[in-house]
């Protein structure tokens, strides 16, 4: 990472959703983390949804699951789970 990478990431803050794991998320997971961003940092929900799913799913995490639908499947599931804590994407 250049300096010039590592400066725009400082301006972003801690609400920069890194553009590869961006890419792994649908239109419902963008539109449902923007909602949250004014009351929750969308990277720590992202840490929280993938942590809670490894501990739940060790054996697909540490077997032969793509990390781009380990994020989606997680993402999914805590959406599902934590509904009424978050503002709805509708």
């Amino acid at each position: 990472m250049s300096d010039k990478d590592a400066e725009s990431l400082d301006d972003e803050g801690s609400n920069y959703v890194d553009p590869w794991v961006q890419s792994q998320l649908s239109p419902h997971h963008l539109h449902w983390l923007e909602k949250q961003r004014d009351t929750v940092d969308p990277t720590k929900l992202l840490k929280f949804a993938l942590a809670e799913w490894v501990v739940r799913h060790p054996d697909d995490w540490f077997g032969d699951t793509n990390v781009g639908i380990a994020i989606r499947s997680a993402l999914d599931e805590f959406i599902a789970r934590h509904k009424e804590e978050f503002i709805s994407a509708e």
